[in-house]
């Protein structure tokens, strides 16, 4: 229901179960459940009726959809069949969207859907390949999701990361973010249904205390159209991609002060600019470029009282920290975004392979990754039934140090994907090593401080950014003398960044 069509704010469905009507009315925060009602008998039957005329009088704004932004929302709503390729059902819908004059409009026609991300409850990410009369000469994306409405805007990040990123030599690091050509927040009137449902929660009483209602803000976005990491053909760039986005990663956090908290396979993506290479000759050179700010963070606010300002863990399953997963760390680190690089390397080089795919639009066939075939390595990491199960289960593969399976495509990244994974193994056996210390302190009852502070950001000093770029010098094959862009120790920190360690 969410999904056709795309911007709907809310939806009410009837679940029937013999003579009995439960009605169900979710939108992007919460869902509010009915009392049953027996039309069998009584005046049940009158209810029914009834609740079947209200509804047949609603306005498609009091059904959720919104037809302001999307005129052809409305008829896309009243279509009896949904296509079965869930990638084409936005494909020809048209948004009408406000320019930044009044009375100014424009037209974004959709297109495919390049990914959609249920993972973080709520959020519902969808990202469509897109065009407009306003870009004619641009591939565009637009995004569409409803990040919880107490977050900072993922432009208000770029922006400063922009700033930041003109004053980098060459202005290296503008090569490694999105450009975004438009964004906009949707504001929802005082009489209109979501804030109805949110005045509910106003000095509401519950069952269990500390439940907290959370707005959510739909959020559209216009970019470029980047490359996926998926659509590169050979291992070389691969890594090199992956390279960008630690320095770029890494950049973030020292410069502009900005922890991105959400690394998965779907953000990490590229662009390829034409440079001369070492011959004098023109070519296509790879870039990789990270996206998706929606749950980051400025690095001053992570502290160690940090409270979420989302109900909801952030990230996506099999790429979170194990941490995170099992909620022992409530504050989320730098280490911790290194780890899920590690895992979304590790799920690709061990999952997948090279292969020869079909364009949609021609006949021709392009060499990019796809899925191995058979038994796939990790899989119980996307089958897990609870965060915890998931939590535990990475844990073991870190203490137990786990063999690390891999495609024979990908076997050129062994050296870098062991050395992380010793890091954490040592790292994580240290602070279980501190735990023992500090619980048998407390059993024989030692008032002093006897056990020396464990420094938990960087795992007792064996997770920082040189325990991930080190190991890149040493590839050897394929992978051999990748480019490292960025080095702390030739750019100095800024003062107003807290909660950071320097690596030299």
């Amino acid at each position: 229901m969410f999904s056709v069509p795309l911007l709907r704010s809310h939806a009410t469905v009837g679940l029937v179960d013999r003579d009995r009507l439960q009605l169900y009315h979710a939108n992007r925060s919460v869902i509010l459940v009915s009392s049953a009602i027996d039309f069998s008998g009584g005046d049940g039957l009158d209810k029914f009726i009834a609740i079947i005329i209200a509804f047949r009088h609603l306005s498609l704004k009091q059904n959720g959809i919104l037809d302001t932004l999307a005129k052809t929302n409305g008829e896309l709503v009243k279509k009896s069949g949904i296509p079965r390729n869930n990638k084409v059902v936005q494909e020809g819908n048209e948004l009408q969207l406000p320019g930044n004059e009044p009375e100014e409009t424009f037209t974004v026609t959709l297109g495919d859907v390049i990914s959609r991300d249920p993972a973080t409850i709520g959020r519902s990410t969808v990202v469509l390949k897109a065009t407009s009369d306003r870009w004619p000469k641009n591939k565009l994306v637009i995004k569409i999701s409803w990040p919880g409405s107490g977050r900072v805007p993922e432009t208000d990040f770029l922006k400063k990361a922009y700033a930041e990123a003109e004053k980098t030599d060459g202005q290296w690091a503008t090569k490694h973010l999105p450009r975004v050509f438009y964004a906009k927040d949707v504001v929802f009137e005082k009489d209109s249904t979501l804030e109805s449902v949110a005045s509910l929660f106003t000095d509401a009483k519950f069952a269990k205390r500390g439940y907290v209602y959370e707005r959510r803000t739909l959020r559209i976005i216009i970019q470029e159209q980047l490359v996926p990491i998926k659509s590169l053909s050979n291992t070389r760039d691969i890594c090199q991609v992956f390279t960008d986005i630690a320095c770029t990663h890494r950049w973030l956090h020292d410069c502009p002060g900005i922890l991105h908290r959400d690394l998965s396979k779907n953000n990490i993506m590229c662009r390829y600019i034409e440079e001369m290479n070492a011959l004098g000759e023109r070519e296509q050179q790879v870039y990789g470029v990270l996206t998706d700010y929606d749950l980051s963070s400025w690095t001053k606010d992570l502290k160690t009282d940090y409270t979420r300002t989302s109900e909801q863990r952030t990230g996506t399953p099999p790429y979170m920290a194990q941490e995170l997963l099992k909620g022992t760390s409530t504050t989320h680190l730098y280490r911790h975004d290194v780890e899920s690089l590690f895992y979304i390397m590790l799920l690709m080089c061990g999952r997948h392979t090279f292969g020869h795919v079909k364009e949609r639009a021609g006949k021709e066939t392009k060499r990019q990754v796809v899925m191995r075939e058979g038994n796939r390595p990790y899989e119980d990491w996307f089958d897990a039934p609870s965060y915890a199960l998931l939590g535990k289960n990475k844990s073991s593969f870190f203490l137990d140090i786990e063999d690390i399976e891999l495609s024979p495509a990908f076997e050129d990244f062994r050296t870098w994907l062991q050395s992380l994974q010793i890091a954490f193994s040592k790292g994580f056996t240290l602070k279980s090593v501190d735990v023992v210390q500090r619980r048998e302190q407390e059993y024989n009852g030692s008032s002093a401080c006897e056990v020396a502070s464990f420094d938990d950001e960087t795992l007792g000093g064996c997770i920082h950014y040189s325990s991930l770029i080190n190991p890149i010098r040493r590839l050897t094959g394929e992978l051999k003398g990748l480019i490292i862009r960025y080095d702390p120790a030739q750019v100095p920190l800024p003062t107003s960044t807290s909660a950071v360690h320097p690596d030299a």
